[in-house]
């Protein structure tokens, strides 16, 4: 993966990535106090089954439109971890997939949103799936407290889109 400090759109193959996480159906007004419950039932499941992270948490939208969003909000594990009442288990799709990095606060993520659609736009490939935000200055190893987390100013977020060849994609039903 490329540095933080880069805005380059690199093309990666990845592994499935073991995961713990939360999903569900939220109101876009919402989103961030979805997001610290969502951080800490994940950091609460973790503490009690004793499982490690893998890396920072990350956010992935399956869908997101002007009211509501499905969204992801997860962690990767060394292991596979165990389902909860609340947290359930799977992967990150393993396969072709770009990555770029976007710095600071997120008031203008849609520009490393933009520069991936560019990206798939002038590529033989599509994408295949939800992107998910890395959160590198949130560590699941301690209780989440937005309180305590660095300046948004010093953020560094890498965003993740998996991808299909053109050519791969199914056809839709009639």
């Amino acid at each position: 993966m490329n540095s933080p400090h880069s805005q380059d759109v690199i093309f990666h193959t990845l592994a499935a990535q073991p995961v713990a996480r939360v999903r569900h159906t939220v109101a876009v007004v919402q989103l961030q106090h979805s997001l610290a419950d969502g951080l800490t039932a994940l950091w609460r499941y973790l503490l009690e089954h004793d499982v490690q992270p893998d890396g920072p948490p990350y956010v992935r939208y399956h869908s997101f439109d002007e009211l509501e969003t499905d969204i992801e909000i997860g962690v990767p594990t060394q292991t596979p971890a165990l389902h909860d009442r609340q947290i359930s288990t799977g992967h990150l799709p393993a396969g072709p997939a770009i990555g770029t990095w976007h710095p600071g606060a997120h008031d203008r993520l849609a520009d490393a949103y933009g520069r991936l659609q560019t990206w798939t736009d002038a590529s033989t490939y599509e994408p295949h799936g939800g992107a998910w935000e890395i959160y590198t200055w949130i560590d699941l190893t301690q209780q989440p407290d937005p309180s305590n987390w660095p300046a948004p100013s010093t953020w560094h977020t890498q965003l993740i889109q998996p991808l299909v060849t053109r050519q791969e994609r199914l056809p839709t039903p009639a």
